[in-house]
């Protein structure tokens, strides 16, 4: 069957697994981390917005090469697409090893700039430290995992990233566990890093194997030779702008918990760390939007390809219902159940009651995130990726800001001023981008002309 004909939730639903087990990964680091020192792993779930940053953009390139080789293969092009994925691959490793190399000479400068101090920030540099290395890494998971996703054989995804939880999880329990005669350095924020980063050089050599002997791709050197001059500047149209509005996104998440870290120093020191670990939890919802998002993408891509726009526009929709539905049923459940998944980390009734209240303001926030999340890949899919990304940006940084300053500071709601400032940013962008679909200008964007 191609896979334009594919139904949403059988592309979807290992998708939605394998986000699942992506975004548990930074939770057991955080776990793990928590049993040694709350402050350790406050300090390093303050930086996840920083890290976010760089895998978001590494992703958007990918995500946007993927897309391209779906319109190819839905036009029946397999050659191009072919072409297409080389390029990917290649320029995906040359963009982590440079962020890898970047993130690790700037991270003293990160971790001052958030206003990190004492053990929050000891334990951050020297996780970021740790992980700078293997970022060419999780840039070729993330790459292999979106071109496996747009031939549809999304379980081989699944298997990969099962494989990357298994390895992460037992290396956490021999290193913080001092197995096997695992030296004292290890028994902490070390060993967790080094734990996450074997973790993803282990499913990126498994998603390689997988597209070499799975899809049969050969990456061969003048196919990297052909794609720069031919599909570079339709690579580079598309994922600069599919780039910019996901970074921009991040570190807005990152000024966003710089205003945490600053109520912290006011006087309340858990409110870090409920941020945190609420932002751990709140994570459940998102899991379903990006899983229903990607599938929705993969599909709209072929559909786009092989010049069937009102297929595209009815997966579109069915995704966004299903997405935003869906997301804000998982934030009501887990805002009911916030008290016993908070003391999953902690017992402390201060972060236990803050924490607890974040993830009932995060109920306002989910549906609108799932629809941004659904229409932007659809937009992208589509080659329609400028939009998106400027409005997103501007936005952003005035209604957004504007509105999470007033509510934080203006009317003194503090953090949860900033958690629902942050919903309120969502409630913007989704409007604005559901009605560029709707005026249908990414029928003239695809590659394929």
């Amino acid at each position: 069957m191609a896979v334009k004909d594919k139904s949403l939730l059988s592309l979807s639903w290992p998708l939605v697994v394998t986000f699942g087990i992506g975004m548990s990964l930074p939770m057991l680091d955080s776990w793990f981390l928590s049993k040694r020192s709350v402050e350790a792993a406050a300090g390093v779930g303050a930086l996840m917005p920083v890290i976010g940053t760089l895998f978001m953009a590494i992703q958007a390139f990918a995500q946007a090469g993927a897309s391209i080789a779906s319109q190819f293969l839905g036009g029946d092009r397999p050659r191009h697409a072919q072409v297409t994925q080389t390029l990917v691959i290649a320029g995906s490793a040359v963009l982590g090893l440079a962020m890898g190399v970047m993130l690790w000479f700037a991270t003293p400068a990160i971790v001052a700039r958030m206003g990190l101090s004492g053990e929050p920030a000891d334990a951050a540099i020297k996780f970021l430290h740790t992980i700078s290395p293997a970022i060419v890494f999780r840039a070729l998971q993330g790459t292999l995992t979106s071109l496996v996703a747009t031939h549809g054989h999304t379980v081989w995804n699944l298997f990969a990233n099962v494989i990357a939880l298994i390895v992460n999880v037992v290396l956490n329990v021999i290193f913080l566990g001092g197995h096997f005669g695992t030296p004292p350095f290890m028994q902490g924020v070390y060993g967790v890093a080094i734990a996450t980063g074997l973790s993803w050089i282990v499913s990126a050599i498994v998603l390689w194997i997988i597209v070499v002997y799975s899809l049969e791709h050969k990456t061969k050197l003048k196919d990297i030779k052909k794609g720069y001059y031919l599909l570079l500047p339709e690579w580079l149209r598309i994922g600069v702008p599919a780039a910019v509005e996901p970074v921009s996104f991040q570190l807005f998440q990152v000024f966003v918990m710089a205003m945490f870290v600053r109520l912290g120093d006011a006087g309340d020191a858990s409110i870090v760390a409920s941020r945190v670990f609420a932002g751990v939890f709140a994570m459940f919802a998102v899991v379903l939007s990006v899983g229903l998002g990607s599938g929705s993408q993969i599909l709209v891509a072929h559909l786009v390809g092989n010049k069937e726009f009102d297929k595209a526009n009815k997966r579109m929709h069915q995704s966004l219902v299903w997405s935003s539905a869906s997301a804000f049923a998982v934030a009501i459940a887990v805002a009911l159940t916030g008290q016993y998944l908070l003391a999953f980390y902690t017992e402390d009734p201060a972060i236990l009651r803050l924490g607890g209240l974040l993830l009932w303001c995060d109920v306002a926030l989910q549906p609108f995130k799932a629809a941004n999340i659904v229409i932007t890949n659809a937009l992208r899919a589509s080659g329609d990726s400028a939009f998106p990304a400027v409005f997103g940006t501007i936005s952003m940084w005035t209604l957004g800001l504007g509105t999470t300053l007033f509510l934080c500071f203006g009317i003194e709601l503090g953090a949860v001023g900033l958690w629902l400032g942050m919903a309120s940013d969502e409630f913007y962008r989704s409007i604005a981008n559901y009605t560029r679909w709707r005026r249908g200008k990414w029928k003239s964007k695809g590659v394929i002309r």
